[in-house]
């Protein structure tokens, strides 16, 4: 039986209605209680969960995740359970196995810059609901979603590209010229006329993006990237195209995907392109189809979606976020995850919940998590 997350939520902070309170209670007899949840309970609860799968069921190491075997099964459900339950890495303060360790603590705002065709750079933290900074002609304005937004002064001015990168924990959002909308995540960057060309439109990406393109049939929308380019009429998408590896994933519309650089200021000739349907996604080899393409929009929505992904795979994501590097033995790599992390959370509570539903410790100096396999 499974149980929606927000209704756990809603049962631990007491605002659940009666018919879920009822859902819970039954949900949670399937683990081999029949008492009550309560929140001064958590805590015992969360080691009845971890306790019921012995270290000695889960000492081999996985060595492929397609292959589950049934030490691994139980495994994963008593993790599942704890992160489930207890509303996505519930801590207190007070829970700190080691105080004097370093923490990262999670990023505020959006820790990006805009930079200028002249080089100017602004950091947009500084650029507040209702500001304006002049360009050359043109205006860059904060609106009232909190998005980036460009109104043309001079429509005659030459094409001007604007830039805009986001450091790692910095996340923001920008309407284009044609009011295509774009979400930048962390440690990337996106390059843009603030005017489009009247015959195409076009963006360059270095990172991750996702973009909501308006429709305009006779002005295609290029999505220029290194060793890819993708064709956009009118549709929702989402690419990440970093140093490990490209991938194109297509929520809405249609998209034609090709294993070619081009440049900013060109027209693209697209030659044998890979053509996209909603849910299917491309890594540049082969397409795949993605049986919920909202997932990858995790980074977006403020949190990490880390079912199905192994330590290795969730590691890649947070490092983007806290900035940091992770280092881990082999047999811990493909250990499976399941379950929300909140962006909020300070990297040592990530850490701590690690701890709680896997057998490793760790420790973090100079900018890297250390995690060990904790042997019995």
């Amino acid at each position: 039986m499974h149980i929606d997350n927000n209704i756990l939520n809603r049962y631990l902070q007491g605002t659940c209605s009666t018919e879920e309170q009822q859902l819970v209670e039954q949900w949670y007899a399937q683990l081999g209680e029949d008492v009550l949840l309560d929140d001064n309970r958590v805590e015992q609860i969360v080691a009845k969960l971890d306790a019921r799968v012995p270290l000695e069921e889960i000492e081999e190491p996985v060595v492929d995740k397609k292959v589950r075997k049934l030490t691994h099964w139980l495994y994963a459900a008593a993790a599942a359970a704890i992160l489930f339950v207890f509303g996505l890495f519930f801590f207190q303060p007070d829970q700190v196995a080691n105080p004097a360790l370093v923490d990262v603590k999670a990023p505020k705002g959006e820790n990006s810059i805009l930079v200028f065709e002249d080089n100017r750079e602004l950091e947009l933290d500084n650029l507040k609901i209702g500001d304006t900074v002049m360009g050359d002609g043109y205006l860059v304005t904060r609106n009232a979603d909190g998005e980036i937004s460009y109104t043309a002064t001079d429509p005659e001015v030459d094409v001007i590209y604007n830039t805009v990168r986001t450091k790692a924990g910095g996340i923001t959002s920008l309407v284009l010229a044609d009011g295509s909308k774009v979400w930048l995540n962390s440690k990337s960057e996106i390059r843009y006329p603030v005017n489009f060309n009247p015959n195409y439109r076009e963006v360059a990406l270095k990172g991750e993006a996702y973009f909501e393109v308006e429709k305009a049939a006779e002005r295609p929308f290029y999505v220029r990237s290194e060793g890819h380019t993708i064709k956009v009429l009118g549709t929702r998408f989402n690419v990440n195209n970093r140093p490990d590896g490209f991938m194109s994933t297509l929520l809405e519309g249609k998209i034609a995907v090709t294993n070619e650089t081009t440049k900013l200021g060109d027209e693209a000739n697209i030659s044998y392109p890979v053509v996209l349907k909603p849910n299917e996604a491309f890594n540049g080899r082969q397409v795949t189809y993605v049986e919920d393409a909202q997932k990858v929009l995790d980074w977006k929505e403020g949190y990490f979606d880390l079912t199905g992904l192994t330590m290795e795979e969730a590691a890649e994501k947070m490092s983007i976020w806290y900035d940091v590097e992770f280092e881990m033995d082999g047999d811990i790599k493909n250990m499976e995850l399941f379950g929300n992390i909140s962006k909020d959370k300070s990297l040592r509570q990530v850490c701590e919940l690690l701890k709680e539903i896997l057998p490793v410790t760790y420790v973090i100096e100079d900018n890297k998590v250390k995690l060990k396999h904790l042997k019995k």
